[in-house]
């Protein structure tokens, strides 16, 4: 069992562990269904739609343009104090090779740090718990250059604020189906970074390639992913756009052949009962659970049993639940560490 805590804060409303709940089942098929974005979660050279709108995309000069779901931003030189508004943005913000000034807590972890980030942080960074209302005031008083608030489900309520502080980036299209790989290319253009930032993506899809390699006997085998919020709120992350699907899909495994009716969710998502807990059963099943009574009532349940058994049921924390749901750069090897035990497990 994972009891490593972490960052879980792709979504504004993140602000206790119990707005996972809220995240998993309204942030919709976090994913995208193209071509270009399924083959880019496998291999090590995925095509961008950032990289088409940035005016200079292998120079790192500026001015540089980009484009986003609110329109064009222009950053006039290189940002040298950068705010990071999502643990996604600190991400793609390191991966690029630059430390914030301010950056959002994780609010799993006792310090408020992200455990997979640690070494990139340099203590110069200022973690600021963030609710359902950003600290304006605080983020002005810092003078920022550039604001990433691309890991932001509602960036559009808080950009006309945000946009007057400093040059603020929001989603490409939406937080929930931007493509890792295109959010790090375009802060990574934002922050005449583009080199480093390709290269973090290419060491990410590497590690990804590598651990499907390692463990060819993944293809082929099934999996479940739960996320337990209540007794009678157990949800199934079943959609094929979801990001967890995908991530898991691209080492070769394949979603539970019950759980498919449970993808027509319009959500991407699906419940079941405790009576139903059977349509899980899969030789790998990862569960995660809003609390250590529920792990105990659900996941040790003599019905949990039952479909676990002969199987791998993998228990992981409410960070790494979020990690799988909302991928980022330097995220995704951490993850693929935290379960690679279970991996072995079930490639026999």
């Amino acid at each position: 069992m994972f009891r490593t805590l972490r960052p879980g804060r792709p979504n504004r409303t993140l602000a206790a562990a119990a707005a996972v709940a809220g995240l998993l089942l309204t942030a919709a098929a976090c994913g995208s269904d193209s071509k270009d974005d399924k083959d880019a979660k496998a291999t090590p050279a995925a095509s961008s739609s950032a990289s088409a709108s940035a005016s200079s995309a292998s120079t790192a000069a500026f001015p540089v343009t980009v484009k986003d779901s609110q329109g064009s931003v222009t950053i006039k030189a290189e940002p040298k104090r950068v705010v990071a508004l999502s643990s996604v943005d600190l991400d793609a913000s390191l991966a690029a090779g630059v430390v914030p000034v301010l950056a959002t807590k994780n609010f799993f972890s006792p310090d408020g740090t992200y455990p997979w980030l640690k070494d990139k942080m340099t203590g110069d960074t200022k973690l600021v718990a963030v609710t359902a209302a950003l600290p304006f005031e605080e983020i002005a008083a810092l003078k920022p250059d550039l604001i990433l608030d691309t890991g932001d489900y509602t960036a559009k309520d808080n950009y006309a604020k945000l946009s007057k502080i400093a040059p603020t980036l929001a989603p490409i299209t939406s937080a929930a189906t931007d493509s890792w790989q295109d959010r790090q290319k375009l802060v990574g253009q934002a922050l005449g970074r583009v080199t480093e930032s390709d290269a973090s993506i290419k060491q990410s899809q590497d590690a990804v390639a590598a651990v499907k390699a390692k463990y060819p006997g993944l293809a082929g085998k099934t999996f479940s992913v739960t996320y337990t919020a209540a007794a009678d709120q157990i949800v199934t992350l079943s959609s094929p756009n979801d990001f967890a699907v995908g991530f898991l899909e691209s080492l070769g495994l394949k979603q539970a052949p019950k759980l498919t009716a449970l993808a027509k969710n319009s959500r991407g998502v699906g419940t079941v009962s405790q009576e139903k807990l059977d349509v899980l059963s899969a030789d790998l099943m990862i569960g995660a659970y809003q609390t250590p009574d529920l792990e105990k009532q659900i996941g040790k349940s003599p019905l949990m049993t039952a479909a676990a058994k002969g199987h791998t049921l993998q228990e992981v924390d409410l960070t790494t639940i979020t990690l799988l749901r909302n991928p980022s750069t330097l995220g995704l090897p951490w993850v693929l560490d935290q379960l690679d035990p279970a991996f072995a497990k079930v490639a026999g």
